[in-house]
């Protein structure tokens, strides 16, 4: 996977965390990881097909999950089981999704994105076949965020 792919999606997860949630974003770490991988207690999933294909996914514990959907919200939210808070967590995945699929498109790759599916609980197993995968963990006072890219080239014509 190119490294422009994987950069496309930095500088936008920094600037809604702190659009949004008023935080400061950091990013602890990026490594090349399995194509096989456990969900975390909440994962939301968004498709990209074009220019490139693939998926990219937002994981967090319930924890972070929590502190993330009160602080969007403006309340506090007691527990994931409602729609309001799934659809924050899916919203926030979208709009960095968003914002790096018009960065990518500026670079050439012009891509679509999928509405956001949320995944839960936590264990559920995934095999994303045909393209290396880069986790980006992210740490903030708030809460942690992990996004797992997953993006490949398409013959598709410019």
């Amino acid at each position: 996977m190119k490294e422009e792919y994987v950069n496309s999606f930095l500088v936008p997860a920094k600037l809604v965390w702190q659009k949004e949630l008023g935080e400061e974003l950091v990013v602890e770490s990026a490594e090349a990881v399995s194509h096989q991988f456990t969900t975390e207690d909440l994962t939301a999933i968004i498709g990209v097909s074009g220019r490139l294909e693939g998926n990219v996914l937002y994981g967090f514990t319930e924890d972070s999950a929590l502190k993330v959907v009160s602080k969007m919200i403006g309340e506090d939210v007691p527990d994931l089981q409602n729609d309001l808070a799934l659809s924050a967590l899916g919203e926030l995945a979208n709009m960095i999704t968003g914002n790096a699929a018009t960065q990518l498109a500026q670079a050439g790759y012009p891509c679509q994105i999928s509405p956001p599916v949320i995944v839960e609980p936590r264990g559920s197993r995934f095999t994303i076949m045909g393209s290396t995968q880069i986790l980006v963990s992210f740490a903030s006072p708030l809460a942690s965020l992990s996004v797992r890219i997953s993006l490949r080239e398409t013959a598709m014509p410019d």
